[in-house]
């Protein structure tokens, strides 16, 4: 299975991946219709933008706590919602430990990624913009090392300035 992986260095907070998330399901650019949210948040003065979307968990604690099984992992290994069967209930939303599950503010239903399904790759990632390519779509066994590449490069990159 392929995964999301968002880069906070190049992320530069242009919400694009809500816009075209929201267009490419519902037809319209509208961010709380987006399975894909953008959170800022101010530290120390500075702002930062932080892109939350569905992991696609091993245990994923949203589908446990489904009242009515309307969340089921797909033949690619992501967890979708079944919109026929969803009540609305809010559990899944509750439930998820990074906080990627909504409810749809007029259908009522659960929104959360489903990477663009039916769709060769999710949108988010093949519309960020530019040379910051903040999101990317990776095979699931490469995420590690790439997140374990990008710490070390980062660390060599310290060390230089140090000495």
């Amino acid at each position: 299975m392929d995964r999301i992986v968002w880069d906070r260095e190049k992320c530069v907070g242009c919400r694009m991946c809500e816009a075209v998330c929201s267009f490419t399901h519902e037809g319209e650019f509208n961010p709380t219709k987006s399975r894909i949210k953008v959170v800022r948040t101010v530290e120390d003065g500075m702002l930062y933008s932080v892109s939350v979307f569905c992991l696609h968990c091993e245990e994923a604690f949203c589908r446990a706590v489904c009242p009515v099984g309307a969340i089921a992992r797909d033949d690619r290994g992501a967890m979708i919602v079944d919109e026929a069967k969803c009540i609305g209930c809010k559990l899944c939303e509750i439930a998820c430990p990074v906080g990627a599950i909504t409810v749809h503010p007029e259908k009522h239903i659960a929104l959360k990624c489903d990477l663009c399904a039916g769709l060769p790759e999710p949108q988010c990632a093949k519309f960020c913009s530019g040379r910051y390519a903040a999101l990317s779509l990776l095979p699931a066994e490469k995420v590690g090392k790439a997140l374990a590449r990008s710490k070390a490069e980062k660390f060599v990159q310290m060390a230089r300035r140090e000495a």
